[in-house]
C-alpha cells in the first residue's frame, strides 16, 4: 500500500508540473506527444483531434497547388489573406479571384484581400439561432 501511495504522489507531482507548463502557454494547451500540435475541432459533435491545420491554395485552371501553409491554429478564420497573397505571388498575377468556404469568413481578412486587389467569394456563416429554434432565418426571406 505504501508503494502505491508513493507512486500516486509522484504522479501528482508530474501532473502538476505538466499543468504549470500548460497554464504558461498562450492557448492553455499542451500535447505530450508533439509539443507543436494543438486541439482542433472536427465536424462531428463534441469531437476533435490533436494535430495541425494545413492550408492549400489551388490554381483552378491547372489544378495545381500553388501555395501551402501548416499552422497549429484551430480554425481557418484568419488564414484567407495570407494564403491569397501567397497564391498571387506564386502565380505572378496582379489581380486574383479567391473562392473559399464559410470557415474562412472574417471581415478583417476580406478587407485585407480587397486592399491587396484580391476579389473574395465566400458564403457568410449562418449565425442566426432561428433555425435551431424552429423559426425561419433571414436567408428564408
Amino acid at each position: 500500500l505504501k508503494g502505491k501511495i508513493e507512486k500516486l504522489k509522484e504522479e501528482i507531482v508530474r501532473l502538476n508540473a505538466i499543468n504549470a507548463e500548460m497554464m504558461k502557454s498562450e492557448d492553455k494547451q499542451i500535447s505530450l506527444t508533439d509539443p507543436d500540435a494543438r486541439s482542433m475541432a472536427t465536424s462531428g459533435k463534441d469531437t476533435g483531434i490533436v494535430g495541425y491545420n494545413v492550408q492549400i491554395a489551388v490554381d483552378t485552371r491547372h489544378h495545381l497547388i500553388v501555395a501551402h501553409e501548416v499552422t497549429n491554429v484551430g480554425t481557418d478564420r484568419h488564414q484567407l489573406a495570407n494564403m491569397a497573397r501567397q497564391a498571387r505571388g506564386e502565380m505572378a498575377v496582379e489581380a486574383l479571384e479567391v473562392v473559399a468556404d464559410r470557415g474562412y469568413y472574417d471581415g478583417e481578412e476580406i478587407r485585407a484581400c480587397e486592399e491587396a486587389d484580391i476579389t473574395v467569394t465566400l458564403p457568410k456563416p449562418m449565425t442566426s439561432g432561428a433555425k435551431a429554434a424552429g423559426r425561419f432565418g433571414k436567408q428564408d426571406f
